[in-house]
Formats: structure tokens, sequence, C-alpha cells
């Protein structure tokens, strides 16, 4: 602070001839005890209050000039000047006011000593707050005390730390709060020197301390202690500690274990390796191969590349340096994205792992058979269990269909060729308590002339080559169980007025008998066709349609439940192993990924034969997407422009028709996530990080905004 901030402007200015009267009432006036004497702009000198009452003790009159009590000898203090000098000036000149001037050495006021001491104080106040708030912005921690040992202050920082307020703390004993510090604050105190840093255990909390003294005129009045807490830095130290010891635990398994293993980083350079690495390739130290790509030390390897999202590749038999090992490799995961790999490589004794394969395939066998079974006692507890599906529409269908079931209505099942129509039926029919068979009839695979013996049979001699004996009908069979008709919108109408007859009437007569039956049969319709439109065109009769179509039970297609493809895939390669045993685990994300552009007009049916031609021809444990070829001839009504299979007349590379439409699949999956790519992942049913990687290749991210 300058003394230009305290200074008095609204000072006393007089001349020579200005009278002791004229002085006293400017001093009332204004309260001041100084006058200064100016005279063509120049400063002649000061009359103080004293100097009036020295001139009236010598019996002069009020109304004498103040001239010969003027005072020469002048303290002058410039604007600019420090609070500090200003105060230093006027004890060594010991005078209680001085004049201050400007740069042009004009007078513009004065300063007195309480003028002064308020400046002082205002300081050494502001300086006070400026102090605390750089106390309280420190990440360290301060506790101060006096020479009592009793708590002065505490900075923010502490009361953090501590979780308590200062105004519980303040003059407390640190004994009381914080007894661990009492000991090196008392030698403080006492010596008057620093104590350089020490560790504590505070209040669970681990902190470095350093005890600094506070001195006053030369005197130590106190003592503060700064602390630091390090308990996440000691937390880092345990975890560096910690990883040491597992560093050297991996080495230790390295070199115990017996086969040759090699570990890279992501960049595919060597980070370890063991002896039988080292042996296996004729290495002499470690030394010599470390940081060096694993493509140069050991080019014969078979290295595969693969993600954190992929399978592993499988194990493979090659020969090095004119011996037969095993290879495997597995890549390193940390955080879902991969760090480095791990290379195996077993060249010795390879006949006992002969021995032990062929045990291990023994018991792969066995387990399949007990996992077939275990599959039929479920299915009989749950009727719908052949419907494999984790989608909603689905488990709501199957919901629908249970309660069907309980009722006594018939029911039409309606869908496209290939969704399951038969396997609900079969479910519907095992969920309801009829206690007769489940008795199936396909209205299309039958001929005409044929139809009629099959839903009523025939009696003995009814027409030539006929059984003797006669021979039951469907319904028959289907007596007091359910009769599914599959393809009922092929059904010609002269035998769509008979089947209608007994659903009215509950009876029928054998061909070529007389004798009426009655039969309690539940009727089951199946149809991929429009059989609303067929009545509109005639082609099938409106009250047998209303006769059928009491409860209507609609099977998605497949392209409208893509999320079933996974567990649909896994479901059939098991099935495919319990005909024919293979070492096929099954599809790789990019394979499935593949299955799930594709719209399916031959549905689950389809799908299945697709899968079992790729598991045939897959020479490896994991079926690719070159595997999976497409039926290029299969014409379908619902097939769209941007299907994968769809052909324009022009010839189209098919490579790029695959990108074209994967690129839109993204693009819909994202539109719909509105940019979450997290999302946009679940839509599509791949991982996050083999989306990121199709954004990139096909440079999505110019065109869309990601969050």
């Amino acid at each position: 602070m300058k003394v230009r901030h305290l200074l008095t402007s609204n000072f006393v200015k007089v001349t020579r001839t200005t009278t002791a009267r004229e002085v006293l009432e400017k001093f009332l006036e204004l309260r001041q005890d100084l006058a200064c004497v100016i005279e063509g702009g120049k400063l002649i000198g000061i009359v103080t209050k004293y100097s009036i009452y020295r001139l009236l003790l010598k019996e002069q009159s009020l109304d004498s000039s103040i001239e010969s009590v003027i005072k020469h000898d002048v303290v002058v203090l410039h604007e600019e000047t420090s609070l500090t000098e200003a105060k230093d000036t006027l004890l060594r000149k010991q005078v209680g006011h001085a004049v201050v001037m400007n740069e042009k050495n004009t007078v513009i006021g004065v300063m007195a000593k309480s003028d002064l001491i308020t400046g002082l104080i205002t300081g050494s106040h502001n300086l006070g707050i400026r102090l605390k708030s750089l106390m309280n912005n420190l990440q360290e921690c301060v506790i101060s005390v006096d020479e009592h040992l009793h708590i002065t202050s505490m900075n923010e920082a502490a009361l953090q730390l501590f979780q308590i307020k200062e105004k519980h703390m303040l003059s407390k004993p640190i004994e009381d709060a914080f007894p661990e510090l009492t000991d090196d604050l008392r030698k403080v105190i006492h010596t008057g020197s620093v104590i350089d840093v020490k560790r504590f255990n505070l209040n669970k909390t681990t902190v470095f301390s350093s005890f600094v003294p506070i001195k006053e005129w030369g005197k130590t009045t106190g003592a503060m202690a700064v602390l630091k807490d390090v308990t996440d830095f000691e937390k880092v130290a345990n975890e560096l500690e910690s990883t040491k010891r597992i560093e050297k635990i991996l080495d230790s398994a390295l070199e115990l274990a017996y086969d040759a293993v090699v570990i890279t980083d992501n960049d595919g350079n060597i980070t370890k390796a063991n002896l039988g690495f080292l042996n296996l390739f004729s290495i002499e130290t470690i030394e010599h191969i470390l940081e060096k790509p694993i493509k140069k030390i050991a080019p014969d390897l078979p290295i595969s590349k693969n993600d954190a999202t992929g399978h592993q590749p499988e194990a493979k038999l090659i020969q090095i340096n004119g011996q037969k090992a095993i290879f495997n490799q597995m890549p390193i995961i940390q955080s879902n994205k991969r760090i480095g790999y791990i290379y195996k490589i077993i060249y010795q004794k390879l006949d006992i792992w002969k021995d032990l394969f062929q045990h291990m395939d023994k018991l792969e066998n066995e387990l399949t058979y007990y996992r077939g079974e275990l599959s039929r006692i479920s299915n009989r507890n749950d009727p719908f269990a052949s419907l494999i599906s984790k989608n909603k529409k689905m488990e709501q269908l199957k919901k629908e269909s249970y309660i069907a079931a309980k009722s006594f209505s018939n029911l039409l099942i309606t869908g496209e060729s290939g969704t399951g129509k038969e396997l609900l039926a079969d479910g519907i029919h095992r969920s309801s308590n009829r206690t007769g068979s489940f008795v199936k009839i396909n209205c299309a695979a039958i001929p005409e002339n044929l139809l009629e013996s099959e839903f009523f049979g025939y009696a003995d001699g009814a027409f030539t080559g006929s059984r003797k004996g006669g021979k039951p009908g469907k319904f028959e069979l289907a007596n007091e169980g359910t009769l599914f008709l599959d393809e009922i919108g092929d059904m010609p109408q002269s035998l769509q007025a008979k089947l209608l007859r007994v659903l009215q009437e509950k009876e029928f007569e054998r061909l070529g008998d007389t004798q009426t039956k009655k039969v309690d049969v539940r009727i089951i319709a199946a149809t991929n066709k429009d059989l609303f439109q067929l009545v509109k065109e005639g082609l099938f009769r409106e009250d047998l349609y209303y006769r059928i179509h009491v409860i209507n039970l609609n099977i998605p297609p497949l392209r409208e439940r893509l999320d079933d493809i996974p567990i649909l895939a896994d479901h059939l390669i098991k099935k495919f192993k319990t005909k024919k045993n293979k070492d096929v685990i099954g599809l790789t994300a990019e394979a499935i990924e593949k299955l799930q552009t594709y719209d399916w007009p031959g549905n689950v049916r389809q799908l299945e034969n697709i899968l079992e031609r790729a598991y045939h021809f897959t020479d490896s444990k994991w079926i690719e997407p070159e595997f999976i070829h497409f039926d290029q001839d299969h014409k379908t009504s619902l097939l769209l422009p941007h299907s994968p299979r769809y052909r324009p007349a022009e010839k189209i590379n098919r490579q790029e028709l695959l990108e074209e439409t994967e690129k839109k699949a993204i693009f819909k999956a994202l539109e719909q996530a509105h940019g979450n790519r997290t999302k946009a992942a679940k839509f599509l049913g791949i991982s996050r990080s083999s989306l990121y990687q199709k954004i990139n290749k096909y440079d999505i991210q110019k065109e869309i905004k990601f969050y």
C-alpha cells in the first residue's frame, strides 16, 4: 500500500500573512492539526496547533500574523512511498506529521500518525486474509498451534481430509485431537528449528508431515504441522510391488513350464520367453531376442491374427527343426483390449498327448450322449423347448400358445415356410390336457384322390386294392387328441365341405361305410398362405375359415428376430455333433454377423441347411464366414433391394454387395440408437469393438455424429 492511498487531501492551506485566528478557525473546521504555508504554488513551511499555542502564550493577539511561528524544516513524503518507508521516516525524524508531494513537487496532502496506523492495520488485515486464502487453497494440510500447544487454525484441506469443522477444533489441545503430532510440535516450539518429513498414520490416513516454528518479533510463539496425504500413493506403491511379485511368479512359472512359451506385446515384439523356447530355437540367452519381432526370431510359427472379441485359433500340428510340435496361441486381454499374445509350443513326448486326446474323445462322446438325454428330459417339462429363441416376440408367442393350449377352441397357426409351425403345434398339444395322440397330415403332400381316405379311413372292400378289414383315418387316430392340418390352404374344396361337417357334427363315416363314428378331435391348422384372400377369391370356404380361425397364432419370420441366430446356430451345431462328431465348437463373430445380414426367405429350415453344409466343409474348430454360402438361385417375394441375395440385371461384385449391405445395416442401427455405438452394437448383435472396426473400415465417422 502507498502513501497516496491514505493521505488527507483536504488539508489546511495558508500564507505568511494569515492570522492565528484564521488558522485556528480552519483547524476547527477541517479538524486538522497542521497547516501548509504555500505561496506561489511552493511549500514555504508548516504551522501546527502547538506553534499557534506558543504564539498566544507570548501575549500575541489572535489577529497576529503566523509568520513568526512557521516551521521551515518540513518532513516531506512522496505519494508513491510505501507505508513501511513512511513509518520508518516518521520514527526517524520523530515527528507526527508529514507533507505529501507528487512528482511535480506540488503539495497534494498531509499524513498523520493516525493515518499511518490505520493503513498499517488495514494492510495487516488484508495480508492475513490473503495468507488464509493461500493456506485454504494449498493441497497440503496445515495445522497451527500456539506456544501452549492449543490449535489456532486449520486450513480447508485439513478439514476435508479429517472430516471435521474448524469451530470444533479451535483452542483444543493438539494432544486431544492429534496426539501423534504433539511431541514434534513441542520440540519445534522449544528449539525453534524445523523438523523434516516424517511418516504418520492419522485417523486411518497415511501422511508425511513437516514441522515449522512460528516466530513473532524474534520469539517463537507457536508452530505448524504441514501434512501431505499419501494414502493413494501408498496404494499405487503397493500395486507396483504386487506387480513386481506377479512378474517374478510369472518368470518362475515360465521356467518350470515343460513346453516352449513366449510372450509378445501387441506389436508382436518379444517381452518374455522361457528356457524351453530358447532351447527349441537354439538361442543362447533371452537378451538376444527381447524387444525383437517374433516373426523374425521364429518365422516357422503359423501365427494368426485375432482380437479381444474373436475366438483364439485352434491348435496346429507343425514341424520345427525337423521336430513335430503342437502350436497354440492366446490373446492377452486387459479392459476388453488386446495388449499382447502368449504362444505355446508342445514338442516333448507327444505320444503321451496322443493317448490323452483319445481318452478325451471318449469322454466327449459320453458327454454328448448324456447331454442329449438331459435335453430330452428337459423338453418333457417345457413343451415349447424345441422352439429355440430369446426374442421377445417369440417369448410372447409361447405365452399365448400356452394359454391357447388350455382352451377347447380350434387354432390356426400362420407363418412363412420354415418358421416352425409344426413344432409350435406339437408344443400346444403337449401343453393341453388332451389324452389322445398328436396326429399330423400334410394337405399339400397327399394326392387329392387319397385325401378323403387319409382323413376318414375306409371300410373293408371300399375300393379295389383296399386293405382287408379297412383302415382308420386320421380323425379316428386323433380321437381325444389333436389333428394337425399342415398347409390347409392347399386342401381341395370338395374335402373342405366334409371337413366342415366333421367339425360341426363331431361325427363322420369311413369311405364305403354306413356306420357313423363319433370323435372328439381338436384341430390345429397351419398355412403360409393368406387364407382370407383365398376366401375372397373363392378358393377356400368362408364357413370353414371361421371354424378353424378361432384363435390365430402367427410365428414371426427369422429376419424379424435376427437376435435368435447366435443361439439357433449353437443349438444346430450341437444337433449336428450328435449325428457326426467333429471338433467344431461354433461360429466366429464374423460368421454370425454375416448370417445376420441375410433376409432368410427359408427361415430356420434354411438356416439349418446352410449351417449343416458349413459344418461338413469347415476344417477348423470355428466356422468362418467363407464357409457360409447362401443359395443364389433361391427366389422369394420377400427379397429387398438391400438384401445380400438381391441381384439387378447387371452383374455385381459379390464382396462389394455384401459390404454395401453391411454398411447400410450399421447406418440403420446407428440411426435407431441416435448415434450411441453401444446401443447400435446391441441392435446388430455384435461387440462394441467389432462395431468400431467396421465404422473405421467404411469411414462412417464422417457421415454420422457419435456419442
